[in-house]
């Protein structure tokens, strides 16, 4: 009777199925959120990193020096609710970041920013639309009323974080409400996520996606 995991052997197998080891304990909370998004990114380092042609199994990871690191990495796109967790992780590895910083705010900011503004305006705003729902119900509000209602610090947050896309703070009848009610402070936090001339530069070049995003903000009130 021996632990699979540890090499720990026991006299019987009641003993064995009540030993929980590190890395048992690893295997039983294999299926948690930020656990399965550790174990993908786990993989796609090897992917992106080596010529293997298998992916990396769950046991893999398990036994890896870097599961810690990883799993760290998977909790904090759960909890800080990062965008395109793949995505963010590809450019990670494709920029050499080392592991250690992944989960550090201002890599992700760097990569939020250019997400941002490679991102296709329709999916901009069915992506804002779906944050301004979500915030509807957390205040009990109207999500059309965001743009005039929403305190200007939180609205911050949102749009540092990408939450809310220029796409819309720009195209919408009512975003020019929100940047009026930003102090001097606020509009340098959020200067490199709206930079104007940027997406006066963009809009210019993507007229016929200007005019849909105009109009369907116009038919659902905001």
């Amino acid at each position: 009777m021996k632990c699979k995991w540890c090499g720990k052997e026991f006299q019987s197998e009641r003993t064995l199925s009540a030993h929980m080891c590190v890395k048992k304990r690893r295997w039983a909370d294999r299926d948690m959120s930020h656990i399965r998004l550790g174990h993908r990114a786990f993989q796609m380092f090897y992917e992106l990193n080596t010529s293997a042609k298998e992916p990396k199994s769950m046991e893999d990871f398990i036994m890896s020096q870097y599961y810690e690191a990883f799993v760290k990495y998977g909790r904090a796109c759960q909890v800080n609710e990062w965008l395109q967790p793949e995505r963010y992780t590809e450019w990670l590895i494709k920029n050499g970041v080392k592991l250690k910083q992944w989960t550090s705010d201002r890599q992700y900011d760097k990569f939020i920013k250019d997400y941002v503004r490679k991102e296709p305006g329709l999916k901009a705003l069915e992506r804002t639309i779906v944050y301004l729902s979500k915030w509807s119900d957390e205040n009990d509000k109207a999500w059309q009323n965001y743009f005039t209602e929403v305190s200007p610090s939180r609205a911050v947050h949102d749009i540092r974080a990408a939450k809310v896309s220029p796409w819309v703070i720009y195209l919408s009848g009512t975003g020019n409400k929100l940047l009026e009610r930003f102090n001097d402070e606020q509009v340098a936090m959020i200067d490199e996520m709206i930079d104007p001339p940027f997406w006066m530069k963009l809009f210019t070049a993507s007229k016929e996606e200007v005019k849909t995003i105009k109009q369907t903000c116009k038919d659902a009130n905001i």
